[in-house]
């Protein structure tokens, strides 16, 4: 398995859960959405890191400086532009202020995976 096909494995049941548990908590609870959206982005990040630790090392895995502190201020964006979509216009479903957070967050992460990648080479 390559590491962009472990990645995007990875990415995706990160996007999922905290999909499905962001529609579980504000549907099922009367807790605030702020506090939904933390549960169900960081349920999706511990699932994400326990699969990372069960699926094998890619074989073309290399170790890219930078990698993990564009993760962490990719999450914190994500979060932050939730909360100011959720804040702003709360009549609106929260999937959509989920959506777009995490494609802006995608955006981001791309632009920056690149930069890392341009600036090793």
């Amino acid at each position: 398995m390559t590491s962009r096909a472990r990645f995007a494995i990875l990415l995706a049941l990160l996007i999922f859960i905290d999909a499905v548990l962001l529609q579980v908590l504000t549907t099922d609870t009367e807790a605030v959405i702020l506090i939904d959206r933390l549960l169900s982005l960081s349920a999706g990040l511990v699932a994400a890191l326990a699969l990372h630790r069960v699926l094998p090392a890619a074989s073309d895995h290399v170790r890219q400086p930078g990698f993990w502190p564009l993760v962490t201020i990719g999450l914190v964006l994500n979060y932050g532009i939730f909360v100011a979509l959720a804040s702003r216009a709360p009549q609106v479903q929260p999937l959509v202020h989920f959506g777009f957070a995490w494609a802006c967050a995608l955006i981001f992460g791309g632009f920056g995976l690149y930069r890392i990648r341009r600036w090793r080479n």
